[in-house]
């Protein structure tokens, strides 16, 4: 009896299930169903010495000469950039002898036909050049003409002669003054004329070309 009730006892207790842990993740199957595939390693890094060696050949190939017959990629790229441009490869034959990008020749460039500043204008002939003839000697002036320049530049003088010495302008010096200026310059007004009579009449009126 004893049995029969820790049995029973038993079946009334409640039983713990198994659960499965929230972060841990699921075995991935295999694709055959089989063992799950192992997951992908990173690729462990270059150590610094092999980084140093890389960047020393780079910079040592900097100087080395490229060879034009060579693409450094191959032509099916330039045929997808053009597809991707929208352009349409137009097809290209090759030239005979072609060996690649260096047989390129450049075709001559057409010379220039001439301009309005290549060419050099014919010298005219030496005409020579125009002299003009010596001048004539002043004419010799006579004692009238003498006297009256004297006159009207003599009165003036003596008028201020008076004025700077005496401080005034007053009796028979101011008469002297004022009578010899007046008389040369009348005198010189008269005797003034249009042309020399020594000079003979030009038809022309002096205008020569």
């Amino acid at each position: 009896m004893n049995e029969t009730s820790k049995a029973n006892d038993d079946e009334d207790l409640p039983r713990d299930e198994p659960t499965a842990a929230p972060d841990s993740p699921a075995p991935a199957a295999g694709a055959d169903g089989g063992a799950p595939a192992p997951a992908p390693r990173r690729p462990a890094a270059g150590s610094q010495a092999e980084q140093d060696a890389i960047f020393a050949a780079l910079v040592a190939q900097f100087d080395d000469p490229v060879d034009l017959t060579d693409p450094a990629w191959p032509e099916v790229e330039n045929l997808r950039a053009q597809h991707e441009r929208g352009e349409r490869p137009r097809p290209t034959a090759p030239a005979a002898g072609s060996g690649g990008l260096g047989d390129f020749t450049p075709r001559p460039v057409p010379r220039p036909g001439d301009g309005p500043r290549d060419f050099t204008p014919a010298e005219d002939p030496d005409e020579g050049h125009f002299v003009p003839p010596e001048p004539p000697p002043l004419p010799a002036a006579d004692t009238t003409a003498k006297f009256a320049w004297l006159a009207v530049l003599g009165g003036p003088a003596l008028l201020l002669f008076d004025a700077v010495v005496w401080r005034e302008v007053s009796g028979w010096p101011a008469w002297v003054g004022i009578l010899s200026f007046l008389g040369g310059f009348g005198t010189l007004v008269a005797r003034m004329k249009d042309r020399d009579e020594d000079e003979p009449e030009d038809p022309n009126g002096g205008a020569v070309v």
